[in-house]
């Protein structure tokens, strides 16, 4: 009798652990056996271990070109001005401290980083455009110092962000 209560426990202790492991993309058969094995205490393991990275198919990373990635805005963040918290980068609201965005202003940045980000990739093969860029003779450190940004992340003079100053190697024109 108690054998088959600690049996039934654990098969539901398994199951559960499955479940919840399924859903923050762990491995829901070994989250299982754990959950088998330790029952309660399996369960509360994967209660609070962080979700997993999604993972690709192979089939996925084949259908892409190496080396080529696609502009996804909710990678990239941005520093509120106001509270200096970081936010997602499409935001027009703060949620630390409810400063607004222009829509014009949102989307100035989000073609910033898209840009950049095609320029990173398009410097990799050489194709920068001279203007205002400079050769890797430069420190990183000294092409910063060119810029305002005052604590920002975006340049008062240029309005181009650190990341797209530090892939380019761009020399602010206001310096």
């Amino acid at each position: 009798m108690i054998v088959g209560i600690i049996l039934i426990q654990a098969v539901t202790f398994a199951i559960l652990s499955g479940i919840v492991a399924s859903n923050k993309n762990r491995d829901p058969a070994g989250w299982g056996v754990i959950g088998l094995l330790f029952g309660l205490f399996g369960f509360i393991a994967v209660v609070a271990v962080g979700e997993g990275e999604e993972t690709q198919s192979s089939s996925d990373q084949n259908s892409q070109p190496s080396g080529e990635g696609e502009f996804d805005p909710d990678e990239h963040e941005k520093k509120c001005p106001m509270c200096a918290e970081y936010i997602k980068l499409e935001a027009r609201r703060c949620k630390h401290c409810g400063h607004e965005f222009s829509k014009e202003k949102v989307e100035r940045q989000v073609e910033e980083i898209r840009e950049s980000v095609k320029g990173s990739e398009s410097a990799s093969e050489g194709e920068k455009d001279e203007r205002n860029y400079k050769s890797d003779e430069y420190d990183t450190e000294e092409i910063l110092s060119t810029h305002d940004f005052n604590g920002v992340g975006m340049c008062e003079d240029c309005d181009y962000t650190r990341e797209y100053v530090k892939a380019n190697n761009y020399v602010c024109p206001g310096s």
